[in-house]
């Protein structure tokens, strides 16, 4: 058994996100807590509120989810956010 990561967080691979389907899958498993429920929700409204040939709202919302799930497999940002969270003197604005 090898050395544990520094802040705990692992090198995770990074899910590819190519269909809306992708997402749901990634997010179950590497995003936040309720970040999948926010994403239907969100995935939902932007769909209601797009015209018949328009679905860039859509592509939004799943850009910015993919941007998480990213976020929440790089141990560089996770390590940040925990030093944050801790009041870490070095973190600054």
């Amino acid at each position: 058994m090898g050395a544990q990561p520094e802040y705990g967080w692992g090198t995770m691979p990074q899910p590819e996100i190519r269909t809306v389907d992708d997402p749901r899958s990634a997010l179950s498993r590497y995003g936040f807590p309720g970040d999948r429920e926010r994403f239907e929700e969100e995935l939902a409204a932007a769909i209601r509120a797009s015209p018949t040939d328009d679905f860039a709202g859509a592509a939004a919302v799943v850009r910015a989810y993919r941007h998480r799930i990213r976020i929440r497999n790089s141990p560089e940002i996770m390590a940040a956010l925990e030093d944050a969270r801790a009041g870490d003197p070095q973190v600054v604005d």
